[in-house]
């Protein structure tokens, strides 16, 4: 990891969240419906009833507060990392259990053994380098300590939008959609919000770059920093959200057990990896 690169990522993502934060796009992202929040708090308790201990947790990359308003109550304190300071000062402290620090991920202040738990939520995209920023998660977590991570891009995924691209068999309306959001993001956010592709690019150097994260890549890395457990799962299959709005939560879940099933060949389907590792 280059300075030159971190300090481009710094700045970019700085910039980016704080635009989208002024225009009120930010909080019109899709894992901010009513559904995912449910569906991501209850993710967090189950990892809590595996006996982690719940006095202190930080969450890296806060934003304004999406995983500490689902955590508030179940942490004795919730920390809060984040660069953009904008977004932070949206976050509701009022429960008086939340400190927020304003600083990069990769190199925060807090002691060795910190926490108990440990999150970074639609947020690992946006760092230059995997493997700097998970020994810091390791450095501060307490021994059997966990960390949980969710919403990351699947670099299978991605890479299967681009062999279709390639073969122009993109007359179908769900298909371009995908296209447009996971390989042209950037021409989108310059049109709808007068962000230029290159910051947004320059923002999210995992995705645009490594093209996302690759689930076995993931489990070296966090093996050789030292994880005794790494726990990698495929979320979000095409679609998912208008199959539960339009045939209900049943009827997505039978799919997503099903795909899930057929594991690795359905891979490919999913958009996002939850990673959960234990120290």
């Amino acid at each position: 990891m280059t300075k030159d690169a971190f300090s481009l990522a710094i700045e970019s993502n700085q910039k980016v969240h704080s635009l989208l934060l002024k225009n009120g796009d930010y909080l019109k992202s899709p894992h901010f419906k009513s559904e995912n929040q449910i569906k991501v708090r209850e993710k967090i308790k189950a990892l809590i009833d595996t006996g982690v201990v719940t006095k202190s947790m930080i969450d890296f990359g806060c934003g304004t507060g999406f995983i500490i308003n689902l955590t508030k109550d179940l942490f004795d304190v919730v920390h809060g990392v984040d660069i953009t300071q904008e977004m932070m000062d949206e976050v509701d402290t009022s429960s008086g259990n939340i400190i927020l620090t304003k600083s990069v991920a990769e190199q925060t202040p807090y002691a060795n053994e910190s926490f108990d738990f440990a999150t970074a939520y639609s947020f690992m995209d946006h760092l230059v380098d995997t493997e700097t920023f998970l020994k810091e998660v390791y450095r501060v977590l307490r021994n059997d300590g966990v960390f949980y991570s969710d919403l990351n891009p699947n670099r299978k995924f991605i890479q299967s939008l681009e062999t279709i691209e390639q073969s122009e068999c993109t007359n179908n309306a769900l298909l371009e959609r995908e296209i447009r959001a996971g390989l042209h993001n950037g021409t989108h956010y310059a049109n709808e919000y007068g962000i230029e592709a290159q910051l947004l690019a320059a923002a999210e150097p995992i995705k645009t770059l490594n093209k996302g994260f690759l689930d076995d890549e993931l489990v070296s890395i966090s093996k050789q920093i030292g994880f005794k457990e790494c726990r990698i799962s495929y979320e979000w299959y095409v679609d998912q959200g208008n199959i539960f709005h339009s045939l209900g939560p049943e009827t997505a879940d039978n799919i997503n057990t099903y795909l899930k099933s057929i594991l690795p060949m359905s891979a490919h389907l999913f958009k996002y990896l939850q990673i959960v590792l234990v120290k």
